[in-house]
């Protein structure tokens, strides 16, 4: 009775052109069995990463033999790198073909199993794939570290930026430039404000055509990319750290920072009472109602076409409900016939430009605590090059040393530009003036 085979064939993608084409392999393997007497009873291929079994066609064969026993004698592949690149999983699965009286054989690397010997080509053979897929991912992996070293974004573009290559042919990313790129700074403008509830700003960014998921959200106001950094990760004994990107930040450092003040709790200037802003209900939380004296909450309801519907009512079941822009457009109306008299004006102008002077005096003092910090901060990190030149520390100590001053002179900067952008010199705008000043907002007023 003839030997019967299953013949199989892998490539990966960039296998494609090194000698291992899908036809080339399957018109050896045919030809082999043919000058051996061996009926080839099956032919599968997988266009799959060796490094584990895990491959459709693979799989097949295996419920083939699982489902016909005894009912083939080989498998038969080009060299025992098609068979696996994963020396574990590759005895593994011998050993399951064993179980099932079924021999692997690599027509171009034979091996006779019962010879002890032989096995330790075998592990050879089984080995060196494995080897060299370590070596190429390794190879890759630093080749990727070293480009995130100079400052090269590499993998999927972020929201805001396309690809395009620099003057060495290398990858990098740019400003979108367009409607993305807008909407990606109005999100961080928006967000930095501490206004606004994170979902529900996600939501109205989606609706004005920014796309993103709640994590893929989260993780963009969290991402120093959009302000030039680019992010190195730990590896074995150098911590991770943050070096200047090739590419052109999108986010003023200012903003980005508040952004991560509100992420983490920091920011939270509003009063307690304050409701967090949706664009659609400005009143929510300010409009009483008139059947029960009670607060106003809003929402949106869904017609029958399925558009959605803003409306303020009631929440303790009262009956009252009123067309949010309706009511948001009369408020407008009211509040353009308001005039201050003029002593009033004066007076409210006194306030302000009192508040502001405290204001400003407490800033400056903190302001200069901080500019003696980052001074303190910069003689440490000179000191510190100056004990590794001597080889009192050694050079992971110093780049240790010097990640933790950098942190600190980091986050002191931030500190310093946020106290800096709370000085107001506009007392030249109240004197004399009929309105109150636009760069006054209502955070302002809330902590008068």
């Amino acid at each position: 009775m003839r030997e019967r085979a299953i013949v199989y064939t892998r490539v990966s993608t960039d296998e494609q052109n090194n000698g291992y084409s899908p036809t080339d392999q399957k018109e050896k393997l045919y030809k082999y069995c043919e000058s051996k007497n061996i009926d080839v009873v099956g032919f599968y291929h997988d266009d799959e990463s060796g490094k584990s079994f895990d491959r459709p066609e693979w799989k097949k064969i295996m419920a083939f033999l699982k489902a016909n026993k005894n009912s083939v004698n080989y498998i038969y592949f080009l060299k025992w790198d098609r068979f696996s690149r994963n020396t574990a999983e590759a005895y593994a699965e011998i050993l399951k073909l064993k179980k099932m009286n079924v021999e692997a054989r690599a027509m171009e690397q034979p091996l006779d199993l019962e010879i002890p010997e032989q096995k330790v080509l075998l592990a050879i053979y089984l080995t060196t794939p494995e080897v060299d897929n370590d070596r190429r991912a390794l190879n890759i992996f630093h080749g990727i570290r070293r480009g995130k070293k100079e400052g090269r974004w590499l993998g999927g573009c972020p929201v805001g930026y396309k690809n395009r290559r620099n003057e060495f042919n290398r990858p990098i990313i740019s400003p979108e430039g367009g409607d993305i790129e807008r909407l990606v700074k109005q999100a961080f403008e928006d967000f930095s404000t501490g206004l606004y509830n994170i979902e529900d700003l996600r939501r109205k960014m989606n609706q004005k055509g920014l796309k993103s998921s709640k994590n893929a959200f989260w993780k963009m106001l969290r991402n120093k990319v959009y302000i030039g950094k680019i992010c190195v990760p730990a590896y074995k004994n150098e911590a991770e750290e943050w070096v200047d990107g090739q590419h052109e930040g999108i986010i003023d450092e200012n903003v980005f920072y508040a952004c991560q003040d509100v992420l983490e709790g920091r920011k939270r200037k509003v009063p307690k009472t304050f409701k967090l802003l949706r664009d659609e209900f400005p009143l929510r939380g300010h409009l009483i109602c008139p059947l029960c004296g009670l607060t106003l909450t809003a929402s949106s309801s869904k017609g029958r076409w399925g558009n959605y519907y803003p409306y303020y009512h009631c929440s303790k079941g009262c009956k009252e409900r009123q067309k949010a822009d309706v009511v948001n457009v009369a408020f407008v109306n009211l509040l353009g016939e308001l005039k201050f008299k003029a002593k009033r004006l004066q007076l409210l102008g006194a306030i302000i430009k009192d508040k502001i002077k405290k204001n400003n005096k407490e800033s400056k003092t903190e302001i200069e605590k901080i500019q003696k910090e980052i001074t303190k901060q910069n003689l440490r990190s000179t000191n510190a090059r100056g004990l590794m030149l001597d080889g009192e520390i050694t050079s992971a100590e110093y780049k240790e040393i010097k990640n933790e001053i950098e942190t600190t002179i980091t986050n002191s900067t931030r500190e310093l530009n946020k106290i800096s952008n709370t000085l107001l010199n506009i007392e030249s705008k109240i004197d004399g003036s009929k309105q109150i000043p636009v760069e006054l907002n209502l955070r302002f007023f809330y902590n008068l």
